[in-house]
């Protein structure tokens, strides 16, 4: 009963928290442009939940570089998890256009340097590949989400390949993650935090190094980077 009591105040205290302060944080990003709203809205959002994350590394990746970080995607709140593991690498993620038009929140992403995506526009696909090698080339790392969409059941999904054009391109490392917690805890389609779980795992693989391969060879490397994954989520 204590624990069934604490998840519904908990749930209520993320919708008390998400009225106040997305209007809040999207008007200030739009103001101060800094990634620093981003990573403090998702840190106090993990604490108001209760989540705890622990991560695992398979090597030490200098803060100094640039990378592309693949991740597996299981619930919106791998967003929030990411964004805290990751910040000392300057992070932006892909998002779907449509997100850019919600008053507040699409504004404040959009000011934030947060990428948008165009599925269904081949043309605007393409810009928008693009101008993810720009922001490489700015110093900022890209979370990528090689599945496109969340999966269900918490297995792979096929990887897109498109998303793999963007290393090769600006010849920056790729860095296989895996999330395992978070669609226990929110899967796809529902807004109910389910808390019996409070416990995030973060796999964070070794670099790969993208220089020796070519556009055509995107597959090897999207071949290549699911192993890493696969390997991870078996453990």
């Amino acid at each position: 009963m204590g624990r069934k009591l604490e998840e519904i105040l908990r749930n209520f205290a993320v919708w008390i928290y998400c009225l106040i302060t997305v209007p809040t944080m999207g008007s200030l990003a739009l103001v101060i442009r800094r990634h620093f709203w981003a990573v403090c809205w998702c840190r106090w959002l993990l604490m108001v939940l209760g989540i705890k994350i622990r991560v695992y590394k398979k090597a030490e990746l200098p803060t100094d570089r640039v990378y592309v970080f693949m991740a597996n995607h299981q619930s919106q709140l791998d967003i929030p998890v990411l964004e805290k593991v990751l910040e000392p690498y300057n992070i932006r993620f892909l998002a779907k256009r449509s997100l850019f038009q919600i008053p507040f929140f699409g504004w404040g992403i959009k000011a934030l340097g947060y990428v948008p995506v165009e599925r269904e526009d081949p043309k605007e696909g393409l810009k928008s590949l693009l101008l993810c090698v720009d922001k490489l080339k700015q110093g900022i790392s890209l979370v990528i989400f090689p599945e496109g969409t969340r999966s269900p059941d918490g297995k792979l999904l096929p990887f897109k390949s498109a998303g793999f054009v963007v290393p090769i391109k600006a010849k920056v490392p790729v860095v296989p993650v895996v999330i395992k917690g978070t669609r226990d805890i929110l899967p796809k389609g529902k807004l109910w935090f389910s808390l019996n779980r409070k416990e995030v795992e973060v796999y964070i693989g070794k670099p790969i190094l993208t220089e020796k391969y070519s556009l055509k060879q995107r597959k090897e490397l999207s071949k290549l980077v699911r192993m890493q994954m696969e390997k991870f989520l078996s453990k």
